[in-house]
């Protein structure tokens, strides 16, 4: 899960932020997508075990990674089966609704770095919704 963390960073800093309001700015640009350094100013602030933090990280990357819930993946699915038209139904079945699972499946499929690929990928979310 770290690996969402790392990645998409400038995007979960200020839900961070929100869900964690004793964190300051400085704070969450020093953690710059750190997963450990979060999890220990998580156990700073707010006491937390690492097994709590750990919990509490975990959280905030699913929400973010999560780009549909159950019912909703099999329309989701289709959309974005017809809007790349590369990807099958076993990719489908392989990302099953995770938005960094999509990524890296374009930057593989298409040869597009992280960025762009996560530029069109929520370029899709977008229109889509």
């Amino acid at each position: 899960m770290s690996e969402i963390l790392n990645g998409y960073w400038n995007e979960l800093k200020g839900e961070a932020q929100k869900a964690w309001g004793k964190l300051t700015h400085n704070e969450l640009d020093q953690v710059a997508g750190d997963a450990k350094k979060l999890e220990g100013l998580l156990q700073q602030r707010y006491g937390h075990s690492i097994e709590e933090a750990r919990k509490e990280v975990a959280k905030l990357q699913a929400r973010y990674d999560n780009m549909a819930s159950a019912g909703e993946w099999n329309q989701l699915k289709g959309k974005m089966q017809k809007y790349w038209g590369i990807i099958t139904e076993n990719d489908a079945d392989k990302i099953n609704g995770s938005k960094t699972r999509l990524v890296g499946l374009l930057q593989e499929r298409l040869g597009k770095s992280r960025a762009q690929a996560l530029e069109e990928v929520d370029h899709f979310l977008k229109e889509i919704s």
